[in-house]
């Protein structure tokens, strides 16, 4: 810090004795006519001087041209010695592998490379917009220092994921930005672990039958009240049980189970008792609700547990965190399997031996499903079991 004070200084000092000097020189002229011609004449001034002077400027400034050369001409130097040292290489998405100079961060490895990449807080651990996930090489990283470590704990980090603007490699490296370049302050707040990552989930899907009649009965503010209720009523039962309403469709929803659960199978027992705490409320709903409806509504549920990606998608500034894989597509089939088993909930195997439920008195069955070459197995269940019975 003193560096940067006497830097400023210097030439300020400097300036201001050459403005005090010349205010002098310009008062003794004024009050005396003969002092410029006695000073030219006291300094030996001849015809030849102006030249001397003008090859020494010269001189000089050729002389601080070169020393700015030469800092330039050292530092290529330098990492042309670097690279022949083989220093640790940087892997990147992308599929470049860069240079890491000693010393120099991971942020600053990338802007040096032209690769934009995010840090509101300009590189001092203030907001976790740099946030990159190490796929490989973690082990060599030295553990973050305090002002990483509160950063990273603000928004619960997992193992490997670290700041780009702290991490300075010693060992070949390979990371995932999990921030877009454009990130903003407020996307440094997300929950870490949100950006996409492929964990066991437990997943759920709830379908409204009769949507379709109950608009050709209904007039559409009728249509959207009832419908308004029911979802009121489906994200009270998922809050109560510590689901996630992840997705709407139309006369649908997605819904996540065991997103902080560090046991992932807790969330397949939570999801059953949210099967049976949205069917109780339907259940009172319709009997708020029996003199605007034609027929009580009734809903189908399907749930699965299995491995997904898990993470905040779609596009910038409208994130929605939600899930994606074969295990989601599973539960859209076994929910649209309800219908034909004229049941209300249908709840894999996978799922009902994650939850810890005894089904043998249940007939298990078995359904194709698409790009899939083993069938999925399930039961077809009336009513919601109990878990530990």
């Amino acid at each position: 810090m003193w560096l940067g004070v006497f830097a400023l200084l210097l030439p300020t000092l400097a300036l201001s004795g050459f403005v005090s000097a010349g205010t002098q020189i310009v008062r003794a002229a004024t009050a005396d006519e003969e002092f410029v011609p006695k000073t030219l004449a006291d300094s030996n001034v001849t015809e030849a001087t102006p030249a001397k002077v003008d090859r020494m400027a010269g001189t000089i400034l050729l002389a601080h041209g070169g020393l700015l050369l030469l800092v330039f001409a050292a530092r290529g130097v330098r990492r042309w010695v670097h690279a022949r040292r083989v220093p640790p290489r940087l892997t990147h998405p992308s599929g470049r592998k860069l240079p890491v100079f000693p010393g120099a961060t991971i942020l600053e490895t990338l802007r040096d490379a032209g690769i934009p990449h995010a840090s509101v807080c300009g590189g001092r651990a203030r907001c976790t917009t740099c946030r990159v996930q190490v796929s490989s090489g973690r082990e060599t990283l030295p553990p973050p220092n305090d002002l990483e470590k509160k950063a990273l704990a603000r928004i619960g980090a997992s193992n490997g994921l670290r700041l780009a603007c702290q991490v300075r490699p010693v060992a070949d490296l390979a990371i995932t930005p999990l921030l877009g370049a454009d990130a903003s302050a407020a996307d440094g707040f997300t929950r870490a672990g949100m950006e996409g990552s492929e964990r066991l989930i437990t997943i759920m899907f709830i379908d409204l039958r009769g949507s379709t009649s109950l608009g050709e009965t209904k007039l559409p503010y009728d249509v959207l009240f009832i419908l308004n209720r029911f979802f009121g009523e489906m994200k009270d039962a998922l809050e109560a049980t510590r689901g996630h309403y992840a997705q709407f469709m139309g006369d649908g929803l997605m819904a996540l189970y065991g997103l902080d659960d560090d046991d992932p199978a807790r969330g397949a027992a939570d999801a059953i008792s949210g099967a049976r705490e949205m069917l109780m409320r339907l259940e009172r709903l319709n009997h708020k609700l029996k003199g605007e409806l034609p027929q009580p509504l009734r809903i189908g549920i399907g749930i699965h547990y299995g491995e997904a990606i898990v993470g905040a998608m779609g596009p910038p500034r409208a994130q929605i965190i939600t899930a994606i894989g074969d295990t989601a597509n599973i539960a859209a089939r076994l929910e649209s399997l309800t219908k034909e088993y004229g049941c209300s909930l249908v709840l894999s195997r996978s799922a009902a031996e994650a939850a810890g439920l005894d089904l043998a008195g249940e007939k298990l069955h078995e359904t194709p499903v698409k790009g899939k070459v083993h069938s999925v197995q399930f039961y077809a269940l009336q009513a919601i079991p109990e878990i530990g019975r």
